[in-house]
């Protein structure tokens, strides 16, 4: 069920992505770009805590390199991070998994105020993906021990005001150019299925929150504290969902309004739903809600 990566990666070296063009174009792939193709799968978009292992789900996708393009990695991937985020809220939990590098730059693209102090952003050059944003721009390690650290996100995050968060990262309509942003539904990566739903965060798009459709509830779920015993799964899982963008997209000019004012705005009765359904705080020593005269003031990021 489970394959070395290091043992097929000693002898081969690293092929460029010209090499594999190649073998894609004149027939049946080597078994050399099929470990190389295991090794970057495996090392970036769904890293488990093996250390030197990758799932054998992974192969599946490998076998045939021209069809590479016919995925949509990125739903992929993100449909396994929001599983691995899952895993890692249990309460037995040591570590979290999957693509961190995508979500440490989404922290850093939505939270100025969390990112390490030398850290500040590069402009991209055409072509370039996101998280070259933040490359070479390492901050000093800290001398902090991780408990520390930890306690100061903490209360870094339950101080957090609207003005600090930047709520249109990507400008003020990214689903013009990426229509697919507007996708509801599940995502799915081999046998895992996870919700996706933009109608809770209509902020990113340059529209004000409301209260958002109701989720669509799993067949199954067990989430025990152990993090071995952990499952969800979906009564319909159809990639026909996918495929069929029009059909299964939010319509905003129904839904929503533009953001006339500020970046934060929010419907009437969004805030009380918020509090109703989430946790304002993470700390338990932090301030009621009810204690805080202006709505402005509640920080309204789930996390």
């Amino acid at each position: 069920e489970v394959a070395s990566l290091s043992r097929w990666y000693r002898g081969f070296g690293l092929l460029g992505v010209g090499a594999l063009t190649h073998l894609q174009q004149s027939g049946p792939p080597a078994r050399e770009a099929q470990c190389y193709l295991l090794l970057l799968l495996g090392s970036t978009l769904f890293v488990d805590k093996s250390k030197d292992r990758v799932s054998a789900v992974v192969n599946l996708f490998v076998k045939r390199p021209d069809m590479l393009g016919e995925y949509a990695w990125g739903a992929g991937a993100l449909a396994y991070l929001y599983r691995q985020l899952g895993i890692a809220s249990r309460a037995e939990a040591k570590g979290v998994s999957g693509c961190l590098t995508l979500l440490q730059c989404w922290i850093y693209d939505h939270f100025p105020t969390l990112r390490p102090s030398r850290l500040e952003p590069r402009e991209l050059e055409r072509g370039q993906a996101g998280a070259f944003r933040w490359r070479g721009t390492a901050p000093r390690s800290s001398k902090r021990r991780d408990a520390q650290m930890l306690a100061y996100y903490r209360q870094a995050i339950d101080s957090l005001t609207p003005q600090s968060v930047s709520w249109t990262p990507y400008g003020r309509s990214p689903h013009l150019t990426v229509r697919r942003t507007l996708y509801q539904g599940l995502l799915r990566f081999a046998e895992i299925a996870e919700y996706y739903d933009p109608t809770r965060c209509l902020r990113q798009l340059g529209y004000v929150q409301g209260v958002p459709y109701p989720p669509e509830r799993p067949l199954v779920v067990r989430r025990p504290a152990s993090t071995l015993g952990y499952s969800l799964s979906y009564q319909s899982v159809y990639d026909s969902y996918w495929n069929n963008l029009g059909a299964h997209s939010v319509h905003l000019d129904l839904f929503s309004t533009p953001i006339r004012r500020r970046p934060w705005e929010f419907a009437e009765n969004y805030m009380s739903w918020y509090i109703r359904h989430s946790h304002p705080h993470i700390l338990s020593d932090s301030r009621p809600v009810d204690d805080i005269s202006d709505a402005d003031t509640v920080s309204t990021i789930i996390f």
